[in-house]
């Protein structure tokens, strides 16, 4: 336990008490935990996310007037209490925070819901092993042995195909943890013989990854990439060559199986030790190049009319390339590196059905699930409703988990471009840098909030990983907070990631610029408050021991940015530890609250005895907490250099606080 005394006598806070005690902060961040609190299979749309209501919050959120006028910067040491107001922009007692449903039967479940085979037909699917593709025949497993003795001379001269057993314990590997993030392969039809050699392998790379074997994973990595560059090399030849190379002769079906397994092999790359690091971005960059020259992103139709299997297909098709979009913006939010896919480039595709159609069993139960769905809606169309001045999202149209998660993907992308031209214009006018015109901010947090509204009223909306409806939603609301710090601070070019060595992250954390303070910062820091406030929720030893299984490494790099936020916030909060307005300090309630809930006590009760060093001890709390959060054993090697960059963190902050009294 950490303890810290006031370092210096403040002005008393004359407000109204705003909350009784850490109790009612965490049911505002939590909601109702009694046993009476409707289970979350009660709501055919998911729980129910209602307005938090903060009692006896009736004062206007402020906002900087739109009047010319200074900003305050980053870095400024002047009083907050300076600012320019104004009462045009909603009270923080408008934004919403979904609840928390209680899951002592989720909990049970997860290894059904990784497995993502939760339709009426599982039972005689388990009996019998249809559509359960880690159950491979002795005939089917030989047909992969043939389909690799056909690309001997391409693979690794070292390169072995593992036996049966070990096969179907790679492949489970993988549809047990991978696919529910990647959910590209039909898993009722899928069969692991009728694919391609390149994909076969990169599925078994990841399954093997999935079951801890990193040597091995490795091994079938390499083997995986020698043949997908090698189909590149050829179909890169045949666009320079006349009619009638062999490359015209690849079918449309290679060509999307070609593409996912660049997907896992990305994957693996981005979440990886170093070497893979710098592999992932050749291949994204290989991948975007592959998606544009052979007319995979201008190919999309919908229709009612074909039969199930071909519906299927299309659908799987349409969430490769989506995925790979994604995925470039994942090596964005990484390395801040120039996103490899644009949004205006996969307008005319149209955005995934619903996870529990695309799980469909059989044509009956397709049917049956398609009833209750309108006509699909393109991305497009979804994306241009987050931005107008009025939307009708939520009575046009209701999307699903895997939608939502493009279209906040899509947000994250125009605030990372936003944000490159704001540094391009300030260093060719001589203005100031890091904070967006208030009318920008204005647009973005619209629609932000927009886009929360059609999470809560989709198809599967989760604030847990473990949901029956799949991790897709849980997600999304990773990407969603990432967007809103994003906004407020571009911590992009402040982390070297891409170093691997802990502690070049460390020191590049600390050197990072202060948030600029403006009252929309409130909603970004709400949302980091609430998303660190989930894992303390469920027991942080229990999610350190346990996230390997359900949790995405999105949410790990979302949590990681929400503390690095907070922490700098603090900072900015401890340069006039006197002048804090009310919403400030019902953060800080809120954020002390939280760490008791975790057996953290940086600092005592009253706010009014909180100096400059105690906001400083906060923030180092704080990492700390995140450090503990995930220090368990994690699948990807880039979790444990993140985790070991926050503990070299925590401990730069603790220094420097040791320091400061002695001094």
């Amino acid at each position: 336990m950490m303890q810290a005394s006031a370092s210096a006598t403040l002005t008393p806070d004359t407000s109204p008490q705003l909350f009784d005690d850490s109790l009612h902060d965490l049911q505002l961040l939590w909601g109702s935990m009694d046993s009476t609190f409707p289970r979350e299979e009660s709501f055919p749309y998911g729980i129910p996310n209602e307005l938090i209501f903060w009692p006896g919050f009736d004062v206007p959120e402020p906002t900087y007037s739109r009047s010319p006028g200074p900003q305050i910067s980053s870095n400024s040491r002047e009083s907050r209490s300076s600012t320019l107001y104004s009462e045009d922009d909603a009270s923080l007692c408008d934004y919403r925070l979904p609840s928390l449903q209680q899951e002592d039967e989720a909990d049970s479940q997860v290894l059904k819901n990784a497995s993502y085979n939760k339709g009426s037909s599982t039972s005689f699917q388990e009996a019998s092993g249809a559509g359960i593709p880690w159950r491979i025949s002795k005939e089917c497993y030989q047909t992969v042995v043939e389909k690799i003795d056909q690309v001997r001379d391409i693979l690794p001269e070292t390169f072995a195909l593992p036996s049966k057993y070990v096969f179907c314990r790679y492949i489970e590997g993988f549809f047990t943890g991978s696919h529910g993030h990647l959910p590209f392969l039909h898993f009722p039809t899928v069969s692991v013989a009728c694919i391609t050699p390149p994909l076969i392998l990169a599925i078994i790379a990841m399954g093997a990854k999935y079951r801890f074997e990193r040597d091995r994973a490795v091994s079938f990595y390499r083997a995986s990439k020698s043949l997908v560059e090698h189909h590149i090399r050829l179909y890169t030849n045949s666009n320079l060559q006349s009619a009638g190379s062999q490359i015209e002769h690849v079918t449309e079906e290679t060509k999307i199986e070609i593409l996912q397994a660049q997907i896992i092999l990305t994957t693996l790359g981005v979440w990886g030790a170093n070497d893979l690091l710098h592999d992932s971005f050749s291949m994204a960059g290989q991948m975007a190049l592959y998606l544009r020259s052979s007319g995979l992103l201008s190919q999309d139709s919908y229709c009612n009319n074909g039969t199930w299997r071909s519906l299927v297909r299309e659908e799987g098709r349409r969430r490769t390339k989506f995925i790979a979009y994604m995925l470039c913006n994942i090596q964005t939010i990484l390395h801040n590196t120039p996103t490899k896919i644009m949004n205006s480039e996969i307008t005319s595709l149209y955005l995934p059905w619903p996870e529990e159609l695309w799980r469909a069993s059989s044509p009956a139960e397709w049917k049956i699930l398609r009833s209750k769905w309108s006509a699909n809606v393109s991305f497009g169309d979804g994306y241009t409703q987050l931005f107008q001045s009025k939307s009708t999202h939520k009575e046009v149209f209701s999307l699903s988990s895997f939608g939502n998660l493009i279209l906040i993907h899509a947000v994250f992308q125009q605030i990372y471009l936003a944000r490159e031209s704001e540094v391009c214009y300030s260093m060719s006018t001589g203005a100031q840098s890091g904070t967006f015109a208030p009318e920008v901010l204005a647009r973005f947090h619209s629609a932000l909030h927009r886009w929360q509204k059609s999470w809560q009223i989709s198809s599967d909306p989760s604030m847990t990983p473990s949901s029956p409806n799949g991790p897709l939603g849980f997600n999304a609301t990773a990407i969603f907070r990432i967007a809103y710090i994003r906004l407020h601070i571009n911590l992009g070019p402040h982390r070297s990631l891409g170093t691997g060595d802990p502690e070049t992250i460390a020191y590049a954390f600390l050197n990072a610029p202060l948030p600029a303070q403006t009252p929309k910062i409130y909603h970004a820091v709400l949302q980091s408050i609430h998303a660190l406030s989930i894992p303390v929720r469920l027991g942080v030893e229990y999610v350190a021991k346990t996230q390997t299984l359900t949790w995405s490494t999105i949410h790990s790099l979302c949590n990681f940015e929400c503390a690095l936020f907070l922490c700098k916030w603090l900072e900015t909060l401890a340069l006039n530890p006197s002048g804090l307005h009310r919403d400030e300090r019902r953060l800080l309630r809120m954020i002390i609250s939280v760490l008791r809930e975790a057996d953290l006590t940086p600092v005592g009760d009253d706010l009014a005895e909180i100096g400059s060093k105690q906001l400083h001890l906060i923030g180092a709390v704080l990492i700390r907490l995140l450090s503990q959060i995930m220090k368990g054993t994690h699948v990807f090697e880039g979790m444990d250099i993140l985790c070991e960059a926050l503990q070299t963190y925590a401990n730069l902050l603790e220094s420097s606080l040791n320091v400061g009294r002695e001094n």
